[in-house]
């Protein structure tokens, strides 16, 4: 760390602040990787520190808790935000008047939702977080590695207008479900491949539709299947995200039945 302190003249002492520019290799998860924190903290040097003969009174802004969370250094979450039991309860929400749920996880959820929200049928999409063991979590937490979630969409559709083996299809048809914990440049666990169903008759033609791919297939599926845990809908700004423009401000149709090819990131 460098601090720089500028004297006036020799004779009489000035004020001096500047800012600090901190460099931080982190060894938290890869030593290639290095951090750059710009305006951690600010020094307000009382005194020249070149021609000062007493100690400089620096006063010292401390950062904040979530940014020492994220360098390791302690933890803001609440007590009840640590409680494993109700990420791991099951998802009570409850559907719209002769809707059923469907959940899917198949790599990053923006190019997934965009893929169910044009299957006609489907009344209602939304993105978000699940199988973890943080309550409330945030798209960073996530991204974090640590909490176990998985991003996935959650779907609402009228069975008398589309099955539950149609969503399946379309599931099967938008990743690969071989590539353990990654589908193509994302990697990580919250992008890794299941079907988490709501009801017996879900778990039923999932574990049979698993089959039959598994027949088309050389490489084994990988897809968890489980029981639908406590979905926590993500950020706003993630919903319906390649519709709305994603990261490149370009919009893309989720027209019922529309083929066109989707723009993962926009």
């Amino acid at each position: 760390m460098l601090l720089k302190c500028l004297a006036a003249t020799s004779s009489s002492y000035t004020t001096a602040s500047n800012s600090l520019l901190v460099f931080v290799s982190s060894s938290l998860s890869s030593p290639a990787k290095t951090k750059f924190l710009p305006s951690l903290s600010r020094f307000s040097v009382k005194h020249s520190c070149f021609f000062s003969q007493t100690r400089p009174r620096i006063a010292v802004n401390k950062p904040s808790m979530n940014l020492l969370n994220r360098l390791g250094f302690g933890s803001t979450r609440a007590p009840e935000n640590m409680d494993s039991s109700i990420p791991q309860g099951p998802d009570d929400d409850i559907p719209a008047p002769g809707q059923q749920f469907a959940q899917f996880g198949a790599g990053c959820f923006w190019g997934v939702e965009l893929t169910f929200q044009r299957v006609p049928g489907v009344t209602k999409t939304e993105v978000g977080y699940t199988q973890g063991l943080v309550h409330n979590p945030t798209y960073e937490d996530v991204c974090s590695g640590t909490t176990n979630h998985s991003e996935v969409v959650r779907i609402q559709y009228d069975p008398k207008a589309c099955s539950y083996e149609t969503l399946l299809d379309v599931f099967w048809a938008r990743h690969d479900p071989t590539t353990l914990n990654r589908q193509g440049n994302d990697v990580g666990t919250q992008y890794r491949s299941g079907i988490y169903y709501y009801t017996p008759e879900q778990e039923k033609a999932a574990k049979e539709s698993l089959e039959q791919q598994q027949k088309q297939l050389n490489r084994k599926i990988v897809t968890e299947i489980l029981p639908a845990k406590k979905f926590y809908r993500a950020e706003e700004h993630h919903q319906q995200y390649l519709e709305k423009g994603g990261r490149f401000g370009s919009k893309q149709s989720a027209a019922k039945g529309c083929n066109d090819p989707i723009r993962c990131y926009g």
